[in-house]
């Protein structure tokens, strides 16, 4: 038979086999009724069963509560009103209060919160503020390339008053050999008194090259990807301060830069003016602060961060007036919920501060007597509005630090599993369905207005960069996470409009923030249970990711002279493990009820991380002890302790009282400066890297104590250890805290 013949016979036999199947295994002949429905026949299929949604700590109908209040359409029309455009300040806002500041309080009040006040706090200097600026091509063709009010990331860097004329020359980026060149040769005829095309603005180094040949300013451009959004201007600066020949920095898009190199090297004589004034201002903070009462005001709160802006020039929509619409949110459903008799008032505070950028976040916790007793968490945001297709981008938290460990990980990775469980069509057995084929999102949350998107996420480790890293301060010591998206393909840029946002990725953020708030704030024993299930189920995930494996592999990467250094190191990273994910159960403390049966629910759950500690040093001890058979040796016992290290052991390192809540940088305090006046040659002799003594100054000052003993300073040296993943030497270790109790910064 041939190949065609067999096939066409497949397809026939096929049909006969599938045709009785699709009609439960009999012939239906026209106007016939199917098997099910004939007597004695088929049963009908079992209806649809829906598989239950994903838990949280809160009960399903507060979760409705507020799914049906929180409005993202209201958060993205808050977003227009508030940064609907990168316009330049009015004069009566460099003088006085600030729009968004205004606004937002504004805002607040009319959502009808009572508790709104602006906070300013003078600071010392002025700030310059562009007023004018312009970039002209006066020939082969007269036309306006930039002007300050339509782009207001034009000026990088400029002085008071700039008029200046000349020819645009490209100059390549330039070695450091080319550098030297120049720096040492003097004025250069073909570069003097022109405007350079550069592709960077010009550093330190390179400025004194230019200015040294002669060049009066530079064009460059600045993009996140200049082919994926060629019009965009990032703001940017360079240093063109203090030269006698380099004046100013302008930067345009990567297209406006590439046509005019183009030009250029066609061989086009282009002649361009660049214009520019700027005005000096009183320098100061603003920062708006909401607070929604508690009934136990007494107790540890709940504060919210998103700042206002980065600088007085470069503002943004979804970096960062995102999270700020978004808290605006969930300030205005708290409040009509609990208004209407919803939801009851909270037990505990909940507090919204919205500053200028960590600055103004600062001056707050030094402004504020016992800033860091009033909180037991901080929920920072920083862009959260962006829509996440159009950026090609996930929902992503910062988790809290190891040496401040928190409930507040867990319980916002419940309720960002909760959205996504429930916005994603997941083909998981145990998901829940919107319909039988697993089309539809369970309980969508979306605007009409916004997008349709699947809702992602994920969570890494702690990075900076935000306000949340002024509240991990280790002089301050509040559990904080970033909620961020990322990437963003217009970040810092004059394209960062509310056009890049999404109504129903506002929403989302805006319910998970209020639903980890309000869990919260009111842990009562009802929610508790939910609470340390979520905290332990992302504890034993973490560690299972991350600090075991790191262990083992350190085990089985040791060789004959490493095993025992690796060992050692491999039990301190586990045991500092199961001591983060313990004090995240203990933290709870913080907020819940105190009651017999809440206090016996926590102390269950730190005994399962006390026997969970033990597994975890068994199965690294194991693999000890496996890998020294391979390599022909006997396990390595524990080191004995040193007569110095039994001395420390029995010591406790506490943070100086008047630093707390007051200075936050040890290498940036006046005490710091001063101690070195008198000792130049201190800081010579420490031999700890930067990344350790950060590692030291934080479990120094770690804000959960212990919770298998007291924390002595020989624990502190352990942690950092485990930390860094590098071994400290003991005497090094002491040295550097003699260090710090020398300036003041800690005490025994």
């Amino acid at each position: 038979m041939t190949r065609q013949p067999r096939l066409l016979l497949m397809i026939v036999l096929g049909f006969a086999l599938i045709l009785p199947l699709v009609s439960g295994g009999q012939e239906v002949r026209p106007g016939q009724k199917p098997p099910s429905q004939q007597p004695g026949g088929a049963p009908p299929r079992p209806a649809f069963r829906e598989m239950p949604l994903p838990k949280t700590p809160l009960p399903p109908a507060v979760l409705e509560l507020l799914a049906n209040e929180i409005s993202g359409q209201i958060a993205f029309d808050n977003l227009v009103k508030l940064a609907g455009a990168p316009w330049p300040r009015e004069e009566k806002e460099l003088q006085s209060g600030f729009y968004e500041s205004e606004t937002i309080a504004a805002l607040a009040r009319a959502a009808g919160a009572q508790d709104v006040r602006i906070d300013r706090f003078p600071r010392p200097g002025e700030f310059d503020y562009p007023l004018e600026g312009e970039f002209w091509v006066l020939k082969p063709a007269r036309r306006l390339v930039a002007r300050l009010d339509a782009d207001p990331a034009l000026l990088a860097s400029v002085p008071p008053e700039l008029d200046m004329t000349g020819d645009l020359v490209y100059i390549p980026p330039l070695t450091g050999g080319q550098l030297k060149q120049w720096t040492d040769g003097g004025i250069q005829e073909a570069v003097k008194g022109k405007v350079a095309l550069m592709w960077s603005h010009a550093n330190s180094v390179a400025a004194k090259a230019l200015d040294a040949a002669g060049v009066a300013g530079v064009i460059s451009f600045s993009a996140q990807e200049r082919y994926f959004d060629p019009n965009q201007v990032l703001y940017s600066r360079g240093s063109y301060a203090g030269f006698q020949n380099l004046k100013f920095g302008f930067t345009v898009s990567w297209r406006q830069w590439s046509e005019l190199l183009e030009d250029v090297s066609a061989g086009q004589s282009i002649s361009v003016r660049c214009l520019a004034k700027t005005r000096k201002y009183p320098n100061r903070l603003e920062n708006v602060v909401v607070t929604i009462p508690g009934t136990e005001p007494e107790k540890k709160g709940v504060i919210f961060t998103a700042h206002l802006f980065e600088g007085f020039i470069k503002r943004g929509a979804n970096d960062n007036m995102s999270g700020c619409a978004v808290q605006l949110e969930i300030v205005r459903a708290l409040v009509r919920l609990i208004r209407q008799g919803a939801l009851p008032p909270p037990r505990r505070t909940l507090v919204f501060l919205w500053p200028p950028e960590i600055s103004g976040t600062y001056e707050q916790i030094k402004q504020t007597p016992g800033f860091p007793d009033r909180y037991s968490i901080n929920i920072n945001m920083d862009m959260v509005g962006e829509a996440l297709r159009l950026n090609n981008a996930l929902f992503t938290m910062t988790e809290c630090p190891n040496h401040l460990p928190s409930y507040l990980d867990g319980l916002l990775d419940a309720f960002m599993n909760y959205v996504w469980r429930t916005n994603d069509i997941v083909y998981a057995v145990d998901s829940p369905r919107g319909r039988p084929g697993g089309q539809y999102f369970p309980r969508p949350l979306w605007e009409k207005n916004g997008s349709i998107d699947a809702f992602r996420y994920s969570t890494h480790q702690g990075t900076g960069g935000s306000d949340h890293v002024c509240f991990i301060s280790p002089s301050v010591g509040v559990p904080a996470i970033e909620l961020n998206i990322w990437p963003d393909q217009w970040y810092h840029g004059d394209t960062d409009t509310p056009d890049k946002a999404d109504p129903t990725q506002m929403k989302r953020v805006a319910f998970i923030g209020a639903a980890a708030a309000w869990a919260a704030a009111n842990c009562a024993d009802d929610i508790l249970g939910g609470l340390l299930d979520a905290v332990s189920s992302f504890g034993y995930a973490r560690v299972g990711k991350r600090e075991l494996p790191r262990a083992v592999r350190l085990v089985n990467e040791a060789d004959a002279k490493t095993l025992a250094a690796a060992s050692s190191l491999a039990l301190k990273i586990v045991d500092l493990a199961a001591a983060r994910e313990a004090a995240a159960v203990r933290s709870i403390e913080d907020v819940y009820s105190g009651s017999p049966a809440a206090r016996r629910l926590v102390a269950g759950q730190l005994k399962q991380w006390e026997l969970y500690r033990a597994g975890l040093r068994t199965m690294v001890t194991n693999s000890i002890a496996a890998r020294a058979a391979e390599l022909g040796l006997k396990a390595p016992s524990p080191a004995r302790l040193t007569d110095l290290e039994r001395q420390f052991a029995a010591k406790t390192v506490l943070l100086s009282s008047d630093v707390r809540g007051k200075e936050f940088s040890v290498e940036g305090t006046e005490r710091y400066k001063k101690y070195l006046e008198k000792n130049p040659e201190a800081e010579k002799t420490l031999k700890l890297t930067m990344t350790q003594r950060r590692a030291v100054q934080n479990h120094i000052n770690a804000r959960t104590p212990n919770p298998f003993g007291a924390l002595s300073a020989l624990a502190v040296r352990d942690r950092a250890e485990a930390e860094t993943g590098t071994p400290i030497d003991f005497q090094d270790f002491v040295r550097y805290l003699e260090f710090l109790k020398a300036i003041g910064w800690v005490t025994y």
